[in-house]
């Protein structure tokens, strides 16, 4: 049966909305898992696992996508840490650069570590404080996605409908 335009619509619109749910990397309808993040959930287990950071996509023989894990570079670098509060205390409440380091403090409306970095804004290292190495791991942020149309099209063109190959690009409809 050859679709008008207009009919082609209507069932690429219908398949979009009855597929969204299955991909939505956010979860179903009231945060239920759903195809999409039960796959992110497999490759972040994977990742953390053994470090697996991607999934080639291979359907029928063909490789048809990729499903790739973004994260975050890892950090590694130096910083001022206070070990002795009552010596920071002091430090802030009897010297000048102290004085400087609160009302920066209190323009700002930060917590500790925000004090620490507005005591060493001007390259002090403030009694109580010590220089230390830290190191931060990469984060997982997520995944990437990547399908080809045409080649899921082609590699399972046989297998669907005549109507569902032709929206999808694949083998003649």
């Amino acid at each position: 049966m050859e679709l008008t335009d207009i009919q082609r619509l209507a069932v690429a619109e219908a398949m979009g909305k009855a597929i969204k749910e299955m991909t939505n990397p956010r979860g179903g309808a009231h945060g239920a898992p759903t195809l999409r993040t039960e796959c992110d959930d497999a490759l972040r287990a994977d990742f953390e696992e053994d470090g697996t950071d991607r999934r080639r996509i291979i359907i029928n023989g063909q490789e048809v996508g990729t499903l790739s894990a973004r994260v975050s570079k890892p950090e590694i670098g130096t910083r001022v840490v206070m070990s002795n509060r009552a010596a920071m205390l002091n430090w802030l409440r009897s010297s000048d650069d102290g004085r400087d380091a609160l009302e920066r403090l209190l323009a700002d409306g930060r917590t500790r570590d925000a004090v620490v970095a507005a005591a060493t804004a001007d390259g002090i290292l403030p009694d109580g404080c010590r220089v230390e190495d830290y190191e931060k791991p990469a984060a997982w942020l997520g995944t990437t996605l990547r399908v080809s149309v045409p080649k899921v099209g082609a590699a399972l063109g046989a297998e669907l409908p005549s109507a569902v190959v032709g929206l999808l690009g694949g083998a003649d409809a």
